[in-house]
């Protein structure tokens, strides 16, 4: 028996439909600073009111469920590798890693704003944690949140601002996403729909004092807008996420919503491919406008609505004609070493050979 990458009757529709979420939230963030940084910016009329939305609902957020996606997929991972009984998952695991952080370098070096090298090396942290106990991994988690949170509130330099501000959370959500696949909570989702509806509540609560505080930051601006205190916008970003993530599964139990959102799930099955197209096509458009010329976070969210529409159209053409995207196929190759059935009309397969 022979592992191969996953094909579409092994999917999980309403995971993929999530991830492409996840990179929609992804892209508006990362395209201001495809062409020049907003660090220090200063905004102005409808651009205030853009920057308050990305505060309040996108920066620090959907990176975040992307990462809880990873550390899922990096546990469904595994485990499948062991359902198939490969001889070495840790090794296989390893070399996906591996693969990851090559795309990574080399996205580093086009743009530093990649995400794709702190993924691959905390990825190798979920290794420890595939043979322990559910109970085990949900309490380091939540210790890790609370070191987290102490660190943020208490303006401590115990830690490297870095660490706190992005390398935490991801790893946080690394662990939230492979303790849930391992109790199958989402494979189950029907099952576990009064979960769901509590998490969303309890992070939902969690979320609205930060909330309020990051309205109450702007509305007691006098003069032109910059931006929101880092740190509150970096602990709205856990809780936040969690809320989103159980309210997606929420809505996604419903047939018709699940349908109408399938296009995203295109973009997601195929999120390397997507991810890496996004900088490339955000940084030349930037270029071919002249975004430098002045600031305009208005016209960042028009940009980023037609980048994501050519996505969902090149993603619908790729997954219906070759199930994959030409990154995933190399990523592939990189794992398995070897992939025998990429081609067209290759969903048709039904089984692993």
């Amino acid at each position: 028996m022979t592992l191969q990458p996953t094909i579409n009757n092994e999917r999980i529709v309403s995971i993929d439909i999530i991830r492409g979420m996840a990179l929609f939230g992804i892209l508006f963030v990362n395209i201001p600073d495809f062409d020049r940084l907003h660090m220090g910016a200063t905004y102005y009329g409808a651009d205030t009111f853009f920057r308050l939305g990305y505060d309040l609902f996108i920066q620090q957020k959907f990176f975040l469920i992307f990462s809880f996606l990873f550390g899922l997929g990096s546990h469904m991972f595994i485990s499948r590798a062991e359902n198939y009984q490969h001889p070495h998952i840790y090794l296989l695991f390893t070399r996906r890693l591996l693969a990851l952080l090559c795309f990574g370098i080399i996205h580093h070096m086009i743009w530093q704003g990649d995400i794709l090298t702190k993924y691959a090396l905390y990825g190798f942290i979920l290794l420890p944690f595939y043979k322990m106990k559910p109970k085990n991994i949900i309490i380091i988690t939540f210790l890790l949140f609370i070191i987290n949170f102490s660190v943020l509130i208490g303006n401590f330099k115990v830690l490297n601002s870095h660490m706190t501000i992005f390398s935490m959370p991801i790893i946080i959500m690394f662990l939230l996403g492979f303790y849930v696949s391992k109790k199958q909570i989402i494979t189950n989702a029907s099952q576990n729909l009064y979960l769901f509806k509590m998490t969303q509540f309890i992070s939902l609560i969690i979320s609205l004092p930060t909330l309020a505080y990051i309205i109450w930051s702007f509305e007691k601006e006098t003069g032109p807008f910059h931006s929101i205190s880092t740190d509150v916008v970096v602990f709205s970003g856990i809780p936040l996420s969690i809320f989103y993530i159980s309210t997606f599964i929420l809505l996604l139990e419903n047939k018709k919503v699940k349908n109408a959102l399938r296009p995203l799930g295109y973009i997601g099955q195929i999120a390397l491919t997507n991810y890496l197209f996004q900088t490339a096509c955000g940084i030349i458009l930037t270029r071919l406008i002249g975004m430098n010329l002045n600031i305009s976070l208005t016209r960042d969210f028009l940009l980023a609505i037609l980048i994501f529409t050519i996505q969902i159209l090149l993603s619908v053409f790729l997954v219906k004609r070759y199930q994959r995207g030409p990154m995933e196929y190399i990523w592939s190759l990189l794992t398995y070493g070897h992939i025998k059935r990429y081609g067209i009309n290759e969903q048709k397969s039904t089984h692993l050979k």
